[in-house]
Order: structure tokens, then C-alpha cells, then sequence
């Protein structure tokens, strides 16, 4: 099983519509292909994939979870150009003992910058990355479970 159809906010395939607020899974992906807008199967409204746009404000409950990074014991940072705020910073709201893991293609932000004793990068692609680290842990079959279990409630919905 690949990591590739779990990893990434356009590959979780929900979308949400603005007027009903209903959240399907399912990006709509034929309309997006045929160039076509897709559409709110309740309202026929414009629907949009459940990602921040850039400019958009975030939803209140990122706030909700800036307390954990000072009580963080490890940061794990995967795939991303920390370039964008909030997020860009978000690398450095941890404490200078904490150690920061960046699985990345590129060395970017604040380890390329300015990195920290405790820095740790494997640079290359995220999934194999993930993967190589998810087997080194010996969580290859728990991640598969999880992978399966949520496929499992993608296939039962929107259909």
C-alpha cells in the first residue's frame, strides 16, 4: 500500500461548500478534469478543496493548538517550502532543546538558515522518507491499518 494516495491536502479529495457547509469526500475530480466548476450536490453551490488558500484567514482552531509547540518534546516537519506564515515560523515556536526532524526534497527555512544542535534532515522525496522512517520505527503494519481504515470511510461516503 503507498503512502501517495494518503499524504498531501489535494490528495485527501474532500471539498467543502461554502453555502451548506458540508465537507464531501471526493474533490470532484471529473468536473476538475473536464474543466468544469465544481459543484455542491445539495445546493449546486461552488465547491472548493479543504485546504487554506493562500490569503485566506485560517480556521480558528489552528489557534486552539499553538499552546503544544511549547510543550512539544519533537517537531516533525514534512514537505514544505516554510515559506508562507503562520507556518514559516511555526519551526522556531518550539523550545531550543526540542529536536526538529525535516523530511523535505529541499533544505529550506530556518535549517538552511540558522539550524539548531539538535536539527535532524533527510532530504529526498517525503513519502519514501516517511515510509523508510515509518519502517525503521517498526510501524510498517500499523500505518497500513490506518492507510486501509480511512480508505475504508472514504469509500462509504459521497457516493
Amino acid at each position: 500500500m503507498s503512502l501517495t494516495t494518503s499524504f498531501g491536502c489535494s490528495m485527501t479529495r474532500s471539498s467543502f461548500c461554502g453555502s451548506t457547509h458540508r465537507i464531501s469526500t471526493g474533490l470532484r475530480e471529473a468536473d476538475v478534469m473536464a474543466d468544469k466548476v465544481p459543484r455542491c450536490p445539495v445546493c449546486t453551490g461552488v465547491v472548493k478543496p479543504d485546504i487554506v488558500f493562500f490569503g485566506e484567514q485560517l480556521p480558528a482552531r489552528f489557534l486552539l493548538h499553538m499552546a503544544d509547540f511549547a510543550l512539544a518534546d519533537l517537531l516533525l516537519i514534512l514537505g514544505t517550502s516554510l515559506e508562507v506564515e503562520p507556518f514559516a515560523s511555526l519551526s522556531e515556536a518550539v523550545q531550543k532543546s526540542v529536536p526538529r526532524l525535516l523530511i523535505n526534497r529541499d533544505l529550506v527555512g530556518p535549517f538552511a538558515l540558522s539550524p539548531r544542535r539538535k536539527d535532524v534532515v533527510q532530504l529526498g522525496d517525503v513519502v519514501h522518507s516517511v515510509e523508510r522512517l515509518v519502517d525503521l520505527l517498526g510501524w510498517t503494519q500499523e500505518l497500513q491499518d490506518l492507510i486501509q481504515r480511512e480508505h475504508g470511510k472514504l469509500d462509504g461516503q459521497d457516493r
